[in-house]
């Protein structure tokens, strides 16, 4: 064995070690071999150590590799096991939807009928007759009106209304309708077809309900199909039920509906029931039986606006002024603060603009009623409100003074009577309207013969289809009547008329003091027009009508007192602080009147007599241009024939 070697100063001794190229050249050098041999010894170690590198970093390059395949490896891995995960998610994301919709399935199901084999030879097999009956379904959803929403009914199907065709084994639309079933609220209709001996049966049912049966000859199939349909309708949607019926003119089975459903119905249906009991008994004449129900709907759900819409009807009916202004404004609260949940959204909105339409009416604040109405026909089109809205625009403009825009806005304005002719002998006529548009374009120019023969067309109206014409000739007609005689100096008839009409009446009290008042029996007027304030307080037209008749006595002071209490209770309503104006140019103080004539254009701003007696205050109050210019306006305006003359004059006199 050799050994290895190691120089310590001048001796050497063995290291135990394997010696090194350098130190085996050094070893040879010293040994005294030739130098070519160390060359060759070095040219072997150098291709050695160059055969070791070329070796290392193939091995280096392979290891990269491998580390590269293995990251790729890693990642791949990672990816599968998230794409894995995504399908295994979205797997149970899908099952969970399907529970989940099925758990809120709330469709109306009909399954297919059963039907005798030669009758599904012909044609007639179970699936036929289940869409049948569907499609008559349809058709009564379809053509019911109600403000009611959809989601407040027990059943609420939509529209989603199918037939179902069994498949047969097992599939995903069976494995679907069954959780359907476990988990929904599905209303399955279903039902048979037999023959009877020599007539046809037909039975149906919803859900659990028991079945009924509806026999015909074998030519009554669709009648018996429609009866079917509206047996599972009245099961399934009662109060939706007695809408159809009634809109569809069958008044007396729909009372009969409504009836049954108000005294033994579900709870959530009790006040809608009540309510349209009233409606149909008020259509019918029965104001009082109606105010009865109406009131029992309000303490069933005194959240609902539209039963104390219909009591500010009924009791409009009735003369009671006072009492349908505060249902009006009970409603209007009620949508202010939330009350309008059970109703569908387009009509709530609707009717929220409808009320404060009629709120305003109510206070003479004629421009926002003017104002508002638009909004309403800019709407979808419910309980003929596009006929309707325009109508009481025309009267608003009318009794605004805007006799012109008026004309413009009344529907076939020319043939105004045959309108209300076609209407009120109807069932479609409301009596929320004021009265007719032409009535009071008439009365703003003074032009009573007009008025009169506008009225006579609805005080001698044969009305015997419509008894509830027949209730409120007395309370909205006949006071107007018998004013516009007074004003034709015809005193008889108008005492006549207006003592068959009903002393608790607003709108008659205040027709007595006018008549009186025409007559020049002030202490008369004085009676009737208080009597009149204690029957409605808060309203401004009997405080306007008697002052108007204290400024026609003299009596100035106290009629600014009146036209005062006027504007208090009504600060947007223009005729008395018009006719305030006049009562203090009548007392030399047209430097005060100003101020009056120019609020009350604020609210009447094309009323010709408002612009006329502006320029009178003014030409009094040496502004002769400014009287001038209001003078021109008047000119443009509509006037009545004593006003046309008196602008003449002063135009004529003054420049």
């Amino acid at each position: 064995m050799a050994e290895d070697f190691e120089s310590e100063g001048a001796g050497i001794r063995p290291t135990g070690r394997a010696s090194d190229p350098l130190a085996a050249h050094l070893a040879m050098k010293t040994s005294g071999e030739s130098s070519e041999e160390a060359r060759e010894f070095l040219r072997e170690q150098t291709r050695l150590v160059r055969l070791q590198i070329a070796d290392m970093e193939r091995e280096n390059r392979l290891r990269h590799w491998s580390l590269r395949f293995g990251n790729l490896s890693a990642v791949m891995k990672v990816a599968f096991e998230v794409a894995l995960a995504f399908i295994v998610l979205s797997i149970a994301g899908v099952i969970a939807l399907a529970i989940w919709n099925a758990a809120h399935d709330d469709a109306l199901v009909i399954e297919a009928f059963n039907v005798p084999s030669d009758m599904a030879a012909k044609g007639l097999s179970g699936e036929v007759i289940a869409t049948q009956v569907q499609d008559r379904i349809a058709f009564i959803q379809s053509h019911t009106d109600t403000l009611r929403a959809a989601n407040t009914f027990r059943n609420d199907w939509g529209n989603d209304i199918k037939v179902q065709i069994p498949d047969t084994g097992v599939s995903i639309g069976e494995a679907y309708r069954f959780l359907a079933k476990w988990l929904g609220h599905e209303t399955r209709i279903t039902g048979e077809l037999w023959h009877d001996k020599d007539r046809l049966a037909l039975s149906a049912r919803a859900g659990s309900e028991p079945a009924r049966m509806f026999r015909g000859a074998d030519g009554d199939l669709d009648a018996l199909v429609s009866k079917a349909a509206e047996y599972v309708y009245w099961q399934t949607q009662p109060y939706r039920y007695t809408v159809f019926l009634q809109q569809q003119g069958r008044t007396a089975e729909g009372l009969a509906a409504t009836q049954a459903l108000a005294l033994s119905g579900p709870p959530e249906d009790k006040a809608w029931a009540y309510s349209r009991w009233g409606l149909l008994l008020e259509l019918a004449g029965d104001i009082k039986g109606s105010q009865e129900k109406e009131r029992i709907a309000a303490q069933l759900d005194p959240t609902l606006p539209h039963i104390f819409q219909n009591l500010a009807e009924e009791e409009v009916e009735l003369g009671h002024d006072e009492a349908a202004f505060h249902d009006s404004l009970r409603e209007f609260d009620l949508y202010q603060n939330g009350g309008s949940r059970q109703y569908a959204p387009a009509r709530a909105v609707a009717q929220q603009v409808v009320t404060a339409v009629v709120v305003a009416e109510k206070k003479g604040d004629f421009l926002q009623a003017i104002t508002r109405a638009p909004e309403v026909q800019a709407l979808a089109d419910f309980d003929a409100s596009h006929r309707s809205l325009p109508m009481m625009m025309s009267a608003d403009l009318a009794q605004d003074h805007d006799v012109a825009a008026s004309l413009k806005a009344s529907p076939d304005a020319s043939n105004q009577e045959a309108i209300a002719l076609r209407m009120m002998a109807s069932e479609e006529y409301s009596w929320e309207l004021p009265p007719l548009s032409r009535l009071m374009r008439s009365a703003a120019l003074d032009d009573w013969r007009a008025a009169r023969a506008d009225l006579i067309v609805l005080g001698g109206l044969p009305v015997a289809k419509n008894r509830l014409v027949h209730v409120l000739l007395p309370v909205m007609m006949w006071p107007w009547l018998a004013h516009a005689d007074a004003r034709l100096g015809d005193f008889r008839a108008a005492h006549t008329l207006i003592d068959k009409t009903p002393s608790d009446c607003y709108l008659c009290a205040r027709m007595r003091g006018n008549i009186d008042a025409v007559q020049k029996n002030w202490s008369g007027a004085a009676f009737w027009f208080a009597d009149a304030v204690k029957l409605a307080p808060s309203l401004p037209f009997a405080y306007t009508d008697w002052g108007a008749a204290l400024s026609g006595e003299g009596n100035y002071d106290v009629a600014i007192e009146r036209f005062r209490q006027a504007n208090l209770t009504s600060p947007h309503f223009a005729d008395p602080l018009e006719m305030w104006g006049e009562a203090l140019v009548a007392k030399n103080r047209s430097d005060l009147a100003l101020a009056k004539f120019e609020e009350a254009n604020k609210y009447a701003p094309n009323w010709g007599r408002l612009h006329l007696k502006w320029g009178e205050a003014l030409f009094y109050a040496g502004k002769n241009d400014e009287a001038r210019r209001q003078f021109a306006q008047a000119a443009s305006l509509d006037l009545s024939a004593a006003d046309r003359g008196a602008l003449a004059k002063w135009r004529k006199v003054h420049g």
